[in-house]
């Protein structure tokens, strides 16, 4: 036997027959992100999303940010903002996508008022659907607080979807999400988006908005590969670094990329 064959960390693929003639665990070769990929038009984001491989799964904890709106771009029959703000992880398999994280949103205050505008950042998910967490306070976040947010395999055609609160464990929304192109056999791509979202513009060219968000900063962001949800650092050799709709209105810094970690601010209008 050519054992060229059977190392993997030689950088030379195997075979999963050679592997079990020599009783060797096969490990898959990783597949490269791309080096660019289109932007999809209709918000200014900032995505980080792998290749399409053997993952299952990804985490990180965040910093949330500060949205600020602008107040000359309003609707002209609610008066509500046309610029909303989000936060959130998904993946892509067999032509199904899952978006899921924290959306800013309205929210109910003890006394059971709800809010007039939109303030604070509260789960939601779609997957051909939307639906969000009930609007309580267990299930309410703000600026300045830290969330860790976390998307995997949770069987086949099943996704989990868990918010934690890493100073205050009793908050934490927990969901599991149907999703019938996610199974472990087939290539599935994850990612980490923060965006301004603009209210019936998806697919269309993005309108000029003072909106901006600022201080969010990812601590650290983790991939699961495989049916064991091994752990990988998402370091910037493992996603396609996407600043929408273009790089101007995009501010990232690097604050250590061997384990993911980077400060994000996103601006309708460049600063």
């Amino acid at each position: 036997m050519n054992f060229k064959k059977l190392l993997l960390y030689t950088g030379v693929a195997v075979t999963l027959a050679a592997c079990k003639a020599q009783n060797t665990t096969l490990v898959e070769k990783e597949v490269p992100p791309a080096a660019s990929i289109d932007c999809f038009p209709g918000a200014y984001y900032r995505k980080a999303v792998t290749s399409f491989d053997n993952w299952s799964g990804i985490t990180g904890v965040v910093v949330l940010g500060q949205p600020t709106v602008d107040e000359d771009r309003l609707d002209s029959r609610t008066k509500q903002p046309l610029d909303n703000f989000s936060v959130y992880m998904g993946g892509n398999s067999a032509d199904q996508e899952l978006d899921a994280g924290l959306t800013w949103e309205f929210s109910t205050d003890a006394s059971g008022r709800k809010s007039a505008r939109r303030n604070a950042w509260r789960p939601f998910w779609r997957a051909g659907y939307w639906k969000s967490a009930p609007d309580s306070a267990k299930y309410t976040w703000h600026p300045g607080d830290k969330i860790q947010m976390t998307i995997k395999m949770a069987g086949p055609k099943k996704l989990r979807m868990i918010i934690q609160d890493m100073n205050h464990p009793e908050k934490r929304f927990e969901t599991n999400v149907d999703a019938s192109g996610f199974t472990y056999e087939a290539a599935k791509q994850f990612k980490r988006v923060n965006a301004i979202d603009q209210v019936r513009n998806e697919g269309k060219p993005v309108q000029p908005t003072k909106a901006h968000v600022t201080g969010a900063e990812w601590l650290y962001t983790t991939l699961y590969r495989g049916s064991k949800n091994e752990e990988w650092p998402m370091t910037r050799a493992r996603f396609t670094d996407m600043r929408c709709s273009d790089a101007t209105h995009i501010r990232v810094t690097a604050t250590n990329s061997s384990k993911g970690a980077e400060k994000i601010d996103i601006f309708g209008t460049p600063q």
